[in-house]
């Protein structure tokens, strides 16, 4: 069975913050030292600029020296959207600081800018998606859930139904609902293998969670009969629930079979040389 340390192999990997339908694979603040460290908080010294609506989060203290690291189209995005050349240049700033903390592993950070660019900017889908993929690595299912949601409705993209089926599964919603949203990415030729990878990972966890392994394995199955999964962490994170499933029905060989071709690759990754021992004892 898997361990409490490894509950969490079964949940999406970080979201991404691709930008474009077209596919813009680079995360956004990746091609250089991201900007984001240690940049979000204020500085001592530092004067509190006004907000434009102090009902709304506080303005971050924005670097002044420091460009937007974004896609070209994004910035353009966001400077017809919002007019202004100054504002503009904020929020796209405090976008590419909130993503190169997602980067970093630091959603407490990303929050905090994307908050504010969020209540500047709401229709621009990019800062939709990552403030949402921000709330859910801080567990916070309800608030990634409706920020998800709305860049779904903004761009008409499944690329991030993985996370949405995954909110609702911490949220405690039905296996159907899950069900229906990971199902459309599974099936979007059209988004990456590793995305769609992860819906079917969503998914047939929240069909094992209701007590039916058998469930799960099958969704996994169909799935890698119909797709070239390719190799990375995607796979090996289905390779390992699919040998997790396996043992649970009392399928020992494929199970045994599962965790060895992932020990083949990183006998340190996540608990493979554990569950070999369990299953030779």
């Amino acid at each position: 069975m898997m361990s409490n340390d490894d509950r969490r192999s079964d949940r999406p990997r970080r979201g991404g913050v691709d930008r474009e339908p077209t596919g813009w694979q680079p995360s956004v603040g990746a091609a250089r030292e991201p900007i984001g460290r240690d940049q979000a908080s204020r500085r001592k010294g530092t004067p509190p600029r006004r907000t434009r609506d102090v009902a709304g989060p506080p303005r971050p203290d924005l670097p002044a020296d420091e460009e937007p690291q974004l896609p070209r189209g994004i910035v353009k995005e966001i400077e017809r959207a919002i007019g202004n050349p100054s504002r503009s240049r904020d929020i796209a700033l405090a976008l590419s600081i909130g993503s190169a903390a997602i980067d970093e592993e630091r959603p407490d950070v990303a929050v905090e800018v994307l908050a504010w660019a969020k209540a500047e900017a709401p229709r621009i889908s990019a800062i939709r998606e990552a403030y949402g993929v921000a709330l859910y690595h801080l567990d916070d299912y309800a608030a990634a859930l409706t920020e998800l949601q709305a860049y779904r409705r903004l761009t008409g993209r499944t690329d991030q139904n993985h996370v949405i089926a995954d909110c609702f599964r911490g949220l405690g919603r039905a296996v159907d609902q899950v069900a229906e949203v990971a199902e459309a990415l599974v099936r979007d030729d059209t988004a990456p293998i590793d995305r769609r990878t992860e819906a079917a990972i969503v998914w047939a966890a929240a069909v094992a969670d209701q007590g039916d392994p058998a469930g799960g394995r099958a969704v996994l199955r169909r799935f890698i009969d119909r797709n070239d999964i390719g190799e990375g962490e995607h796979a090996l994170r289905l390779r390992y629930l699919a040998a997790d499933l396996a043992e649970r029905v009392g399928d020992t060989d494929d199970a045994r079979q599962g965790f060895a071709s992932i020990a083949a690759i990183d006998p340190d990754r996540f608990d493979v040389a554990h569950r070999l021992g369990a299953l030779d004892n």
